[in-house]
């Protein structure tokens, strides 16, 4: 049997570096081999498709040096002449004879107070007045006598002087009853009401046997003349018009023609607005009928319409308009001026003639690849 030798610590060392390096140069290999082999199987394969380019419809900016603004103000129809009737004095309404709706000609007598009160006081007075007149007429020939006999030296001054004063004094009082005979005939007169101007009869606001204040409304009358249309504008629209200026008045889907009549002067202290007066055109209108009246004003500013689907939100509130460019969608800056419905009116980085896109822009992105499908026109 043969005894083996025991190996020194140094040579086992030795050993197992190299079993090491062995172990790490075949896996070196491996490593590069498979990466030979996928890269060959890679460049094997066919590559991606190119990505097509997004269809899109395209329209043309068209730049211009400003812009028409319209704007409405709400107002209502008018007519030219509008009264309350009303009774100066106290009384009980006795009558009235017309009803809403009713044509009235000028000078028309319409209701009346009741007048038995004023009957009654003109007959006292008109008694009281029977009495001085017989009274003065006894002191006038009372005077007569005194004077003849003052002439013939049987009576004094002093006697005639009496008696011509007391005829002064009756005649006098004669006068006194004769005015106060006066004011009964005017409140009488003023138990009346009388329409001033022709017209149609509005609202009735009392029904005989109510008690009427002084001034209380019972009537109001209207002038069928031609109506007018009352507005309140802007100080700076209306500025820009003039008397007889031309007009759009809209009463729902109605529209009409009219013409500016007047313009205030000064402002309406509670709206801070400058009270316009339209007269209006066509058939007559309820009056009270609300409606607006539109004004449509040129302004000086560059710019160009984009419908508002045209228009993306930017960074910080700004709007960016996509344009395109070389075929690639190209954001553009906007600053919206004016909106009008479905458009607005905006100024930015774009040019007159470049081609941006009206609608869809939620599917794009700067940079994409675009075609142009169509060329489109739209409304401005």
């Amino acid at each position: 049997m043969t005894d083996r030798i025991p190996l020194s610590p140094r040579l086992k060392r030795a050993g197992s570096l190299a079993l090491t390096l062995m172990i790490a140069g075949a896996a070196v290999v491996a490593v590069f081999t498979g990466r030979s082999l996928i890269a060959d199987r890679a460049d094997a394969l066919p590559g991606p498709a190119q990505a097509q380019a997004t269809p899109v419809s395209i329209a043309v900016l068209r730049m211009q040096d400003s812009h028409r603004v319209t704007r409405w103000f709400s107002g209502q129809v008018e007519a030219r002449r509008r009264t309350a009737l009303a009774f100066e004095r106290a009384g009980t309404l006795d009558s009235i004879s017309v009803r809403e709706g009713d044509l009235l000609q000028a000078g028309t007598v319409v209701a009346h107070l009741d007048t038995r009160l004023l009957e009654a006081e003109r007959i006292r007075v008109s008694a009281r007045r029977d009495v001085l007149l017989a009274q003065a007429e006894l002191a006038r020939r009372t005077n007569d006598r005194q004077e003849e006999l003052r002439r013939r030296g049987h009576v004094s001054a002093q006697v005639v002087d009496d008696t011509s004063l007391r005829l002064a004094q009756l005649r006098a009082a004669i006068a006194e009853v004769d005015a106060g005979l006066q004011a009964i005939r005017i409140d009488t007169l003023k138990s009346r009401l009388v329409v001033p101007f022709s017209g149609v009869a509005g609202t009735r606001l009392l029904d005989p046997g109510a008690v009427v204040a002084p001034g209380a409304p019972v009537l109001t009358v209207l002038d069928q003349g031609r109506q007018r249309f009352r507005a309140g504008l802007d100080p700076v629209v209306a500025a820009d018009l003039s008397p007889g200026d031309p007009v759009t008045l809209a009463f729902g889907a109605e529209r009409r023609d009219g013409k500016v009549a007047q313009i205030a002067p000064d402002l309406d202290p509670q709206t801070r607005n400058r009270v316009i007066f339209v007269d209006i055109t066509g058939a007559p209108l309820p009056a009270g009928q609300t409606g607006q009246v539109i004004i449509s004003t040129d302004v000086a500013e560059p710019g160009a319409w984009v419908p508002v689907s045209a228009l993306r939100q930017g960074p910080r509130g700004a709007w960016t308009l996509l344009t395109v460019q070389d075929g690639a969608v190209t954001p553009e800056a906007a600053e919206i001026i004016h909106f009008d419905g479905a458009r607005v009116y905006v100024r930015g980085s774009f040019s007159d003639g470049d081609s941006f896109i009206p609608g869809g822009t939620h599917r794009l992105v700067p940079g994409q690849a675009v075609a142009v499908a169509e060329l489109i026109s739209w409304e401005r």
